[in-house]
């Protein structure tokens, strides 16, 4: 950092102040001199070597003998020493004590200056390197040469193209829509609709609510997976319109492919999954088998997201779901890694499973692949984000972790970010904070731009085809070789910095704690479920495709309540195992029971029954409660907490 070097001046030598302000009101270089010979000019030999341009001068005027009383100062820059002891600088700032006398004030009473004892005998300049002194007047200097105004952005040779979309983007003759809709209208295209029903439905407004790594309890500054998306969907905009892709089916997956995200993050989706896998224990009163092999099926929330789609939002009478294209739901169902472990009959409807191929991870459309990389970038932006502002990890060690050879590029830009902010001529309040958003802009465009390089040669590779359909399976978007390295190191350093945080363990394990109370209460007693749940929970039962469960429904919103505890003490308590490859009820048989002539299976005094209708309703109730918590912003899910626990 600079110094300051101050300069007294009694006006004995006029030509110091006259000096002064002609610089002042030109613009224009002057200079203090320093006789060679005497005490003063050996002090300013003996700092010459120490000045350099970013050094500040104070030039402090006084009239009265006793040095007390100051008549005005001049604040300059830009300051270069000379052989023959010649300080030249440019002064920026001239301040009257008569008028200002107060800010004068505050400058001396900085460093305590005393201008009579301070200076050496016949000595009138002295170094200062105080930080606080540099910094202020710097901005004092600043803010004088930012008044000259910043030069109009211009853009040279531009020239206005009609965007034309790529073959291998989706048309709107593409379109696969599971169920007939209205006519969309001229001005408006298939997937726009997509996008408005995504925008406009309960998941997404929730979104808002819901943790990415911080919890919102940590301030406004965090991320939520509302503020994700919609950074997602910045940078696969970015991404289709480079590549000319359907910006409006870009838009629509973006926008959606986290809705079904639960609430704290990832650690309510690995909690649910974890009850679901019986990993975790919450009474299921069921066999091993039937958990281990997942028979209640799995979770995770791309899964859920394309559920939420097709399935669970209601807006219309004549289908569930929001009925949109075929492609936003495979899009957002393939945003991130399929789970071989979950099924995706849990999830999707037959005609949806039916157009989409569940086997091949790849979106089929590039627009999907482009929300998929686009997710990728975000987090490792806002991730190192998040790192830097949170405090658990510092500029310098991201750098650090940065010198490695693969990494070298991204740190030059990083670090010619950082050099920039320390040289800005504008005053800025919160120098970190700049940095880190520097340094964010630099991660996220220097994947951008890596995005787009490689995707179009592996487009260009592929230009025999002449349209991208629902049956392809070629990836085509995504980061070169060298980059996807840099992306993955990345991930790697956030894991150890940011996901096994302390604080991220202390949220990771109240959120498991959280939502495994609220499941446990909810099995224990459903009628805790919100009645639109439950009566969710009559009508799937209702709709069974096995006629024996679907006769046995009993409306838990609507019956005596002896009728509703003896259902829910069947669907929640009657012990289920899995035998010969079946679903079984399990009763332990008094010994001094007379058995003769039953069909039921007996084996060391336990009697089995088909338990098919126990178990699918108890299925069906599971998936509800799974639903109505992953549903739950942060801040539902708290209070209900507190409410049952």
């Amino acid at each position: 950092m600079g110094q300051v070097l101050i300069i007294k001046n009694n006006n004995k030598e006029p030509k110091i102040y006259q000096f002064a302000q002609e610089s002042y009101m030109t613009g224009e270089e002057r200079y203090y001199y320093a006789t060679p010979d005497s005490l003063n000019g050996q002090y300013v030999m003996s700092i010459k070597d120490k000045c350099d341009k970013s050094d500040i001068i104070l030039l402090i005027n006084y009239e009265d003998q006793d040095e007390k009383e100051i008549k005005d100062i001049f604040i300059g820059g830009d300051i270069s020493v000379s052989v023959e002891n010649k300080i030249y600088y440019t002064m920026y700032r001239h301040i009257l004590n008569e008028d200002h006398n107060l800010a004068i004030a505050s400058i001396i009473d900085k460093i305590d200056l005393n201008l009579a004892e301070d200076f050496a005998p016949k000595c009138y300049v002295i170094r200062c390197e105080m930080q606080c002194l540099y910094n202020e007047l710097n901005e004092r200097i600043k803010a004088v040469k930012n008044r000259k105004g910043i030069e109009e952005y211009t853009v040279k040779d531009a020239t206005d193209k009609c965007f034309e979309l790529h073959k291998f983007a989706q048309k709107e003759n593409q379109i696969v829509r599971i169920f007939p809709s209205s006519a969309v209208g001229e001005e408006r295209t298939e997937f726009q609709r997509d996008r408005e029903r995504v925008v406009n439905c309960k998941a997404f407004r929730r979104m808002v609510d819901k943790a990415q790594i911080f919890s919102a309890e940590k301030g406004d500054y965090y991320r939520t997976r509302m503020t994700h998306s919609l950074e997602v969907n910045q940078i696969a905009k970015a991404i289709a319109y480079a590549l000319r892709l359907n910006v409006d089916l870009t838009e629509a997956i973006a926008l959606g492919h986290d809705i079904g995200h639960t609430p704290f993050g990832h650690q309510g989706e690995r909690t649910l999954d974890d009850i679901l896998s019986g990993k975790i224990q919450v009474g299921l009163n069921v066999g091993d088998d039937i958990l281990r092999n997942k028979r209640f099926g799995g979770f995770k929330h791309n899964y859920q997201s394309a559920r939420i789609l097709t399935q669970l939002e209601e807006k219309y009478e004549e289908f569930p779901g929001l009925n949109v294209s075929v492609q936003v739901v495979e899009g957002v169902l393939k945003h991130t890694k399929l789970d071989k472990d979950v099924s995706v009959v849990d999830f999707l409807r037959d005609e949806y499973r039916e157009k989409i191929d569940c086997v091949n991870a790849n979106c089929a459309t590039l627009e999907g692949q482009t929300v998929a990389i686009a997710d990728e970038i975000a987090q490792r932006g806002h991730d190192v984000d998040d790192a830097l502002t949170s405090g658990v990890m510092t500029v310098i060690e991201l750098i650090d972790f940065l010198q490695i050879n693969k990494c070298t590029a991204l740190r030059e830009k990083i670090e010619k970010e950082c050099a920039s902010v320390d040289a800005s001529a504008r005053i800025i309040p919160d120098q970190h904070e700049l940095k880190v958003a520097r340094i964010v802009s630099a991660i996220v465009n220097y994947m951008i731009e890596d995005t787009i390089r490689s995707s179009k040669a592996r487009i260009q590779a592929h230009n025999d085809l002449t349209s991208i359909t629902m049956d392809n399976t070629t990836k085509m978007i995504g980061f070169s070789k060298e980059v996807q390295g840099v992306n993955d190191y990345l991930e790697n350093v956030i894991q150890k910095k940011v996901i096994c945080n302390s604080e991220v363990a202390r949220a990771d394990y109240n959120a498991n704690v959280i939502v495994k109370t609220l499941f446990e209460k909810y099995y224990e007693n459903p009628r805790l479920l919100h009645k639109g749940t439950l009566h969710k929970i009559f009508i799937e039962t209702l709709q069974h495709k096995n006629e024996a469960v679907s006769n046995s429904a009993v409306n838990l919103n609507d019956a005596r309540i002896k009728i509703i505890g003896k259902e829910i003490e069947m669907m929640t308590r009657t012990p289920l195992k899995w035998v010969d490859g079946n679903i079984v009820v399990v009763h332990t048989l008094d010994t001094q029971k007379d058995i003769s002539g039953k069909e039921d299976y007996v084996i060391q005094n336990m009697e089995f029954e088909d338990g098919t209708v126990c178990f699918e309703k108890r299925r069906i109730l599971i998936r509800a409660i799974v639903d109505y918590i992953a549903g739950m912003t942060d801040g539902y899910a708290l209070q209900e907490y507190e409410k049952l626990k």
